[in-house]
C-alpha cells in the first residue's frame, strides 16, 4: 500500500486510480485487502518503483477495476488502456478488447470475450487452500520463462486432480508444511512446455506466486509448492533484513546446483532445500513412497550437511545472518538425527561428493 500511494503521488493518472481503490477498501477492505495480496500488482508496482516505466499499460488501472467489481460498486468507470487486446482484472479474468484507453464499469466484464480465472478450492482435514491457477493475465510472464496459454480443460481437469493428491499428502504427512502453504500460497502459473521436467520458479517481489511445470507428478507437485514458498519466504525476509553483505564476492558451492552460487543463492537454497528435506522425510510414512522419499530424504539432507559446513567460510553475515545460519543449522541437525539405511546415507553423500568435484574448479573465494 505504501508503495502504491507513492507511485500514486507522482502521477494524476495513477493517483485517480488509487483513489477508486481506496473508496473501494472503506465498501469492504476484506475483499480489497485479497487484492493488494495479488502478486503481478507487487511485481508491477516494485517495478515501476526502480525504473519509472515498465514499456506496457500501469496495472494499478487494472485493480482498480477490479476492486470496483469486488465490492459491487457497479457503475465506478475505470479509464483502462487494454494490453495487446487484453484486459486483465487481477483475480476474476480477462477481457478481449481491441482499441485504445476507455472508461469501463464492472458492468463490462461478462459476455463471450470475457474468461473468467481458474480458482480452485482444496479443503481436506479441514484445511483448505485456495488457489488461482493464472493461465490468462498476460502480467503472469514476470518469471523469465516462456508461461503456458489457457489450459485446454481437459489438462486443467488433469491438473486439478493433481494438486488435490499433493494437497492430501501435504494435509496428511506434512501438516505444518500444509497450513504455511494454506496462508502464503495463492497463484499456480503453468509454465510452457520444453522448459524441462520439474522446472519451477518464483519471483522475488510476487510473494504466494509461483510457475511450474504442469504435469508434475502429485508427489513432485507436493514439494515443489513447498519449496517455492520458502523462496517467496526468504525473498519478503530479505525485504526486511540485511542478512549479508551486499558486496561480497565470493562464490559458494551449493550441493543442488552445478555453478558456484553467491551468499544469496547459497542462504537461499539451504533455506529452500530444508523444508524440502522435512517433506520428504514424512512421506517416508507412506506406504507407497517410502522407497523413493528415503532416497530423495537421504541426498537432500546430504546436500544440506555439506551446504552447512560451508557456512563457515562465510564471513559477509551480519548478525542477523548469523541468526539466520544458526536457525539453518539447528533444523539441519534434526534432520541428521533421522535414521535411515546406511546404503542410502552412503549413496547421498556419494552424489554430493561428485557433484563437489565436478564444481570445485570454478569456485572463486573472492
Amino acid at each position: 500500500m505504501l508503495v502504491l500511494k507513492s507511485l500514486a503521488g507522482t502521477d494524476d493518472a495513477l493517483a485517480a486510480s488509487a483513489h477508486l481503490l481506496g473508496q473501494a477498501h472503506r465498501l469492504d477492505p476484506d475483499a480489497v485487502d485479497v487484492l493488494l495480496d495479488h502478486p503481478w500488482l507487487a511485481v508491477w508496482a516494485v517495478d515501476r518503483v526502480r525504473h519509472g516505466t515498465t514499456g506496457r499499460p500501469d496495472y494499478l488501472p487494472f485493480a482498480a477495476l477490479a476492486a470496483a467489481a469486488l465490492t459491487g460498486w457497479s457503475d465506478a468507470a475505470v479509464p483502462i488502456t487494454p494490453y495487446r487486446g487484453l484486459v486483465p482484472v487481477p483475480g476474476l479474468g480477462v477481457l478481449r478488447r481491441r482499441g485504445g484507453g476507455t472508461p469501463m464499469t464492472p458492468a463490462d466484464l461478462t459476455g463471450r470475450h470475457w474468461t473468467p480465472a481458474r480458482w480452485w478450492r482444496f479443503t481436506d482435514q479441514s484445511v483448505t487452500l485456495d488457489l488461482r491457477v493464472d493461465d490468462l493475465d498476460p502480467y503472469r510472464d514476470c518469471f523469465g520463462r516462456p508461461v503456458a496459454a489457457r489450459l485446454p480443460p481437459q489438462r486443467a481437469a488433469d491438473l486439478e486432480r493433481s494438486v488435490g493428491h499433493a494437497w492430501h499428502l501435504l494435509v496428511a504427512y506434512a501438516p505444518e508444511h500444509a497450513a504455511e502453504m494454506a496462508a502464503g500460497i495463492s497463484t499456480f502459473v503453468p509454465l510452457a512446455g520444453g522448459t524441462g521436467r520439474g522446472h519451477s520458479i518464483t519471483h522475488a517481489d510476487g510473494f504466494g506466486a509461483f510457475a511450474a511445470d504442469a504435469d508434475l507428478d502429485p508427489v513432485e507437485l507436493a514439494v515443489t509448492m513447498v519449496h517455492e514458498l520458502q523462496h517467496s519466504k526468504f525473498n519478503a525476509v530479505l525485504s526486511l533484513v540485511q542478512l549479508h553483505e551486499p558486496t561480497d564476492p565470493a562464490r559458494y558451492f551449493a550441493p543442488w546446483r552445478p555453478d558456484p552460487r553467491p551468499i544469496g543463492g547459497l542462504l537461499h537454497g539451504t533455506y529452500a532445500f530444508t523444508a524440502v528435506a522435512e517433506v520428504w522425510a514424512a512421506l517416508r510414512a507412506h506406504p507407497g513412497l517410502a522407497v523413493q522419499a528415503t532416497a530423495r530424504f537421504a541426498l537432500v539432507r546430504a546436500q544440506l550437511e555439506r551446504a552447512r559446513v560451508e557456512f563457515a567460510r562465510v564471513g559477509s553475515l551480519t548478525s542477523a545472518g548469523r541468526l539466520w545460519t544458526d536457525h539453518l543449522a539447528e533444523r539441519i541437525s534434526h534432520l541428521t538425527d533421522v535414521p535411515i539405511p546406511a546404503a542410502a546415507v552412503a549413496a547421498g553423500r556419494r552424489e554430493v561428493a561428485e557433484a563437489e568435484r565436478a564444481s570445485r574448479r570454478t569456485i572463486s573465494t573472492g
